[in-house]
């Protein structure tokens, strides 16, 4: 009965599908985001910020990409499982190779069972420093966790006075590294300079979902509005259980839903407050961290309320192992256990890098899809991938536990592509005396582990995940600040190759992509037979 009723959802919400089509030209623009600094930036049809999109659960979106730049570019749908189309998920020389310029390609995306609040952005040369991003909401076909009366969505975002390829290289070419003066970014709230943000206009006993979008590329966010509780119900395109909340703490590449019922009274306005930080620099008067407010508007003239400061260590805010599932999945048995560690250490130059596999991820010289789809039986064998992807081969169907451990003071989000997973556990690793910071309480999930796509793993703790492997591709797990991951911190999972060659093939244009850029399609990570990796560049492991 189960299974009848399973196949005539999925019947019903086939014949309410639609297809949304958009032509994105994929260009350079320039501004002052900030009100600060004129700079060159990357947007779509000569806009910065460009539209939101907006489609519905089982829809199909098509984005027909035209590359404008000088270089290739591609783009990623943060939270989309791609499951049977593994190829159009985005990350350049780990899927596909990146359009080049002047040419054009079309991702066909499908939403299927997925809903809410996601993003997109450039997965080619960390485009996504430089404003190529923005919110995907997937409206849900059923009732909400909570019903509501009007939605709103916010964007918090970090900007930089210089295109990100400009500041690395000239990190890249300082003889010490020691010298260089911290770059400080500043904070856009909906696209704008966060202090010159439109207020949010509330109206008396309304009920309204804010959907937060964590789209910064290194800083971390809080976000509260005093006077008002939060009711958390979705997270990363997952719906929870309803917790209430105080505030949000959110790192690059998180998603929150929250309900907030405004109150009876229109005699008085609120001032939210947006915390803008990084943990991997200084802090510094004005710059480090930088708060800024908004007004909650219930009524032009009105004064505004007085709230009492409360500091942050007195309020509720949503852990990652603290949320529960709506769909209350217990959690799942382990099959494996895969433990990764941050390992951070300075080349001779002291510009820091840091490893969560065995080596600093690098590119190969062929996508790891198509070595994947190519190499036949040897593709269960992590080394023909080679040593720079980090990968690790998991066989299909079996539950992965992945244990992240953090032993130094950056805090860092991780984005697990092609899968959901359950959050089972954080709690202390290492030694956080060294930044003079009281060890974190351990804290296991309840029966229901809320599933994420990207998880914070803060200085000197560790996170416990669970997933089944039933989404056979090639997929990254990285971190999602910028600068860790352009130094490498990332792996490949390999899942189900096997499964992988008898079900999907890469589209031919995307193959004749490749060639045209002068990009083996056929191979090991070298493009070579077999175990030859000759003509790789040598991989850069941590000191032991």
């Amino acid at each position: 009965m189960l299974h009848l009723l399973v196949i005539f959802a999925t019947t019903l919400l086939g014949c309410f599908a639609a297809r949304a089509e958009l032509n994105w030209d994929v260009g350079y623009v320039y501004g002052s985001r900030d009100d600060f600094t004129y700079r060159r930036a990357i947007g779509v049809n000569g806009e910065l910020p460009f539209p939101p999109v907006h489609v519905t659960q089982g829809d199909t979106l098509v984005i027909n990409v035209h590359n404008s730049l000088n270089v290739p570019t591609s783009i990623h749908v943060h939270g989309l499982l791609n499951n049977g189309t593994n190829y159009y998920d985005g990350p350049d020389m780990v899927t596909q190779c990146g359009i080049p310029p002047g040419e054009s390609f079309t991702y066909v995306l499908e939403t299927k069972n997925q809903f809410g609040t996601f993003w997109i952005h450039g997965h080619t040369r960390h485009q996504e420093a430089d404003g190529f991003y923005t919110p995907l909401i997937i409206h849900s076909r059923k009732q909400p966790v909570i019903v509501y009366d009007e939605e709103l969505h916010m964007t918090f975002e970090d900007w930089y006075t210089g295109e990100f390829y400009v500041r690395q290289a000239y990190i890249d070419s300082l003889n010490d590294a020691r010298t260089l003066t911290p770059y400080y970014s500043k904070a856009l709230i909906n696209g704008y300079d966060g202090n010159k943000t439109a207020p949010i206009t509330f109206v008396p006993g309304k009920r309204y979902r804010l959907r937060i979008i964590c789209m910064s590329i290194n800083n971390w966010f809080k976000f509260r509005i005093p006077g008002h509780k939060m009711t958390v119900i979705e997270a990363d395109g997952v719906e929870s259980m309803p917790l209430e909340v105080d505030g949000l703490s959110m790192g690059p590449g998180q998603r929150y839903s929250v309900i907030v019922t405004a109150h009876d009274s229109a005699d008085f306005n609120y001032i939210y407050n947006v915390t803008s930080y990084s943990r991997f620099i200084t802090d510094q008067q004005g710059l480090q961290p930088i708060v800024y407010t908004g007004l909650i508007k219930y009524k032009d003239g009105a004064p505004t309320k007085n709230i009492p400061v409360v500091s942050d260590d007195q309020l509720v805010w949503p852990e990652e192992a603290q949320l529960q599932a709506y769909d209350k999945q217990p959690r799942l048995p382990v099959d494996r256990q895969i433990e990764l560690t941050v390992k951070r250490f300075s080349n001779i130059h002291y510009v820091p890098f840091s490893a969560l596999g065995s080596s600093l991820y690098k590119s190969v010289l062929v996508p790891t899809l198509y070595t994947a789809l190519s190499m036949g039986e040897l593709a269960k064998n992590s080394s023909v991938y080679g040593p720079q992807t980090n990968a690790y081969v998991l066989k299909h169907l079996e539950v992965v536990e992945i244990v992240i451990n953090n032993p130094a003071i950056e805090d860092h989000t991780f984005h697990f592509h092609g899968h959901n997973v359950q959050v089972i556990e954080t709690g202390p690793f290492g030694n956080s005396s060294t930044i003079d910071r009281e060890p974190v309480p351990r804290i296991l999930s309840g029966p229901w582990p809320m599933w994420r796509d990207t998880v914070q793993v803060r200085a000197f703790e560790f996170i416990r995940v669970r997933f089944r492997a039933d989404n056979p591709g090639v997929w990254f797990l990285h971190c999602h600040l910028a600068v860790h991951m352009y130094n490498g911190l990332a792996v490949v999972l390999i899942e189900a190759p096997d499964v992988l060659q008898q079900r999907q093939s890469v589209p031919e244009k995307m193959v004749e992509m490749c060639k045209r850029q002068g990009i083996h399609t056929q191979g090991n990570g070298a493009g070579n037979q077999g175990f030859d990796l000759s003509g790789l560049p040598p991989a850069v492991y941590p000191p032991s």
